[in-house]
């Protein structure tokens, strides 16, 4: 019997006894598989950038704990005669659970960026199409408003930004994260910003006005993200 065979059977006998709440059983199966969780969650913080940004509040160690979890109620639900092994049953729940929960983060951090108007920072106040037609000319006052294309709209124009964001220099995204609370969602003045980079207030605005013109450059550069 291989190592792996081996491993797969000792998980289903630990799912047997997790079934039952066995408290020492369900231990046992999340020690054993710990590499698995890490893994799956790794995987999905890089592509949420949580272990950058924390995005929406959501930090690694919040999918470790989804992760584990979800195996645990993978274990109850596991049917140890199938012959699938619980490693990749427990991998499709454990994935799932740690995407609902990105796209909980996500969502939040979208709304909270509405809610406080910080995505219109990085925007022009008047913004012209490739014409060099103005956008708000172009939409009628009397068109009822579509709330599933808004949103849509917004999800678009947050990615593009974080994209943008991601292309400045790390000391100038850091200042702007800062700044407009794009971690904490709350703003900071150019005094409590300038002292927290150890900077002199012109020159905290200097480096700002040209962080948020590249920004403002790269946001409406014409592509949708």
């Amino acid at each position: 019997m291989s190592k792996a065979e081996r491993k797969d059977r000792r998980n289903r006998e630990l799912c047997v006894r997790a079934k039952i709440n066995d408290l020492r059983a369900q231990t046992e199966l999340l020690l054993e598989n710990e590499g698995l969780v890490v893994q799956l969650a790794k995987s999905l913080a890089i592509l949420h950038d949580i272990d950058i940004h924390h995005y929406g509040g959501i930090e690694l160690d919040d999918l470790l704990q989804e992760g584990r979890f979800a195996m645990l109620e993978a274990a109850k639900r596991y049917d140890v005669t199938s012959e699938t092994k619980f490693s990749t049953y427990a991998s499709v729940v454990m994935k799932n659970a740690m995407r609902d929960l990105c796209r909980k983060g996500d969502s939040s951090f979208e709304k909270q960026l509405a809610d406080h108007g910080i995505i219109q920072v990085f925007l022009d106040d008047d913004p012209v199409d490739e014409d060099g037609i103005r956008v708000v000319e172009k939409v009628s006052d009397s068109r009822e408003r579509d709330p599933v294309g808004d949103e849509a709209v917004l999800r678009v124009m947050i990615q593009k930004m974080r994209n943008r964001l991601e292309l400045l220099p790390a000391r100038e995204q850091r200042l702007l994260m800062y700044r407009y609370g794009l971690q904490s969602l709350q703003f900071k003045t150019i005094a409590e910003t300038a002292a927290f980079f150890n900077l002199t207030e012109k020159h905290m605005r200097l480096i700002e006005d040209r962080a948020l013109r590249k920004l403002r450059e790269g946001m409406n550069d014409g592509k949708i993200v």
